[in-house]
């Protein structure tokens, strides 16, 4: 079994995350993100919210 490196996976992710973000927009349905400490929901039309979420806490050491 071969390994992958940290850059391929990142580049694979990032492109799977598109891919996502694509298919919801096209199929009339939001996605969801975390940007900035807060998660987003943005509709196909672009209008972003993010008033139904809570920010994440941090962690405690």
């Amino acid at each position: 079994m071969s390994r992958i490196s940290t850059n391929d996976l990142k580049d694979i992710l990032k492109r799977a995350t598109e891919s996502a973000r694509q298919e919801a927009k096209k199929n009339g349905v939001p996605s969801v993100y975390e940007e900035n400490g807060k998660m987003i929901k943005e509709y196909p039309d672009g209008k972003k919210n993010s008033d139904h979420f809570y920010r994440r806490r941090k962690a405690r050491s």
